[in-house]
């Protein structure tokens, strides 16, 4: 991505510090330097105020990384070991939450609680890098640019967004997956109490 040397070269050239930047533009010092270092990217709506600030088209801004941030949104290796850690987390809760079957089968045996634990962890650790991944690819972010670009509906894209109806989303999400993990635990107990009655 060329944002970060194209801000940083704006920015010098109107003898700006980060922090004179940041505070024009209405962000912190570190969200310049993150952008400069490529860290993250610009939001749309900050994109058009250094448009503005900068005194140049926000095409002229962006128009080297477009190409790149198609690549991010498109299906490429990124998104597909994504998908990888996702196989793996869903894999990983279903067969450690059939594990508790045998905790209930060998109640005597403290080695087999460690079985749901073993179990459960590749899961725990996809799940981490698919929040790695998150971070590292604001793929919301660049959606919204490469819209704008196209002059496409940003509204929509940002109303997907809210941070109310997001975070709804996301608690419905975890307490379907709870609920779906505690349904196969019961089924588990289920199966192995049915079994111990023959």
């Amino acid at each position: 991505m060329e944002i970060g040397k194209r801000i940083k070269a704006y920015r010098g050239f109107l003898a700006l510090s980060q922090d004179d930047l940041a505070k024009k533009i209405f962000v912190s010092r570190q969200t310049i330097s993150n952008w400069e270092t490529d860290k993250t990217y610009p939001d749309i709506q900050s994109l058009i105020a250094l448009s503005i600030l900068f005194d140049v088209s926000l095409d002229e801004l962006i128009k080297s990384d477009l190409e790149a941030i198609k690549m991010k949104i498109s299906r490429n290796q990124a998104n597909q070991k994504s998908d990888l850690h996702t196989k793996i987390m869903l894999i990983s809760t279903v067969l450690s939450a059939l594990s508790i079957g045998l905790v209930v089968a060998f109640p005597e045996s403290n080695a087999i609680l460690l079985v749901p634990l073993v179990l459960f962890l590749p899961g725990f650790w996809s799940s981490l890098r698919l929040e790695k991944f998150k971070k590292e690819n604001d793929l919301k972010t660049y959606k919204e640019i490469l819209a704008f670009s196209q002059n496409g509906d940003v509204n929509a894209l940002r109303e997907k967004r809210t941070g109310q109806k997001m975070g709804m989303v996301e608690c419905l999400i975890v307490l379907a997956y709870g609920v779906a993990t505690l349904i196969i635990c019961i089924i588990a107990i289920a199966i192995v109490k049915f079994f111990k009655q023959l």
